[in-house]
C-alpha cells in the first residue's frame, strides 16, 4: 500500500470516528429529554357560582345541632293510684300524666279536670276527689261579689272562680290552692303567679276580680 492510499484511509477512518462521537454526544444530550415523563398541563378548575338555594343552605350545614327539648318534671296528688313526681316528653298533657299516675281512682272528680291541657316543667296537677268538690263552701250571696260585682279572690270557691272567662275547674282549683298554701292575695296581680293564667287571660279576669282584706 502506498502512502497516498494509506493517508486517505486514516482520514477516513478519523471521519467516522468524529461523526460516531458527535452522535453519541447528541444522544446523550437528548436522552433525559426524551426519557422524561412529558407533564400535562392540568386544565384549569372553573367553579360555578353558588345557586340561591345552595347559598341559603351552608349556613345551615355550619350551624350546630340543637339540643332537643328537655323532659317536664310534674308533680300530680289527689284521686290518682300512684300521686308522684313523673318526667314526662314535651308536649304532654294532664292525660298523659294521669295515665303515667295509675288512671283515676273512682272516686276522683274526673269532670272537673282538664285532661287535655298541655303540661309545663315543675307543674303541680291536683285531681279532686268528689269528697272535696261536695265539700267546697258555697259562697253565700253576695260574699264573693262585693258592689260594683267584682269577685274576691280571697273568699271566691272554686265554682265561683269557674264563672270567669277561661278559668276552668283545673285553675280555678290552682286559684284556691294558691291561697291556701302562700295566703290571702294581696293584689289582683298576684294572680299572674299562678301556673297556667298567661298575659292574655289576665288580661280578661282582671276588670272582673278583686282583693279584699
Amino acid at each position: 500500500m502506498d502512502l497516498a492510499m494509506l493517508g486517505r484511509t486514516l482520514r477516513l477512518v478519523a471521519a467516522a470516528a468524529c461523526f460516531t462521537l458527535g452522535v453519541l454526544v447528541l444522544a446523550l444530550g437528548l436522552a433525559p429529554r426524551l426519557l422524561a415523563p412529558t407533564a400535562r398541563e392540568a386544565p384549569p378548575t372553573v367553579l360555578e357560582p353558588l345557586s340561591e338555594l345552595d347559598a341559603q343552605m351552608l349556613p345551615a350545614l355550619d350551624a350546630p345541632a340543637s339540643d332537643p327539648p328537655a323532659d317536664l318534671v310534674v308533680y300530680v296528688s289527689g284521686a290518682v293510684f300512684f300521686p308522684d313526681v313523673y318526667q314526662l316528653p314535651p308536649g304532654a298533657r294532664v292525660k298523659d300524666l294521669v295515665e303515667a299516675a295509675g288512671g283515676l281512682r273512682p272516686d276522683a272528680a274526673g269532670e272537673h279536670v282538664n285532661l287535655a291541657e298541655p303540661l309545663s316543667d315543675a307543674q303541680h296537677i291536683h285531681i279532686p276527689t268528689l269528697a272535696e268538690r261536695s265539700a267546697a263552701p258555697a259562697s253565700p250571696a253576695g260574699a264573693a261579689a262585693p258592689a260594683g260585682g267584682l269577685l274576691d279572690l280571697n273568699r271566691a270557691s272554686a265554682a265561683d272562680l269557674e264563672e270567669l272567662p277561661g278559668i276552668g275547674p283545673t285553675l280555678a282549683e290552682r286559684i284556691v290552692a294558691r291561697r291556701t298554701d302562700q295566703g290571702p292575695f294581696r293584689a289582683v296581680e298576684e294572680l299572674r303567679e299562678v301556673t297556667g293564667i298567661g298575659d292574655k287571660l289576665f288580661a280578661q279576669i282582671a276588670p272582673l276580680v278583686t282583693v279584699e282584706p
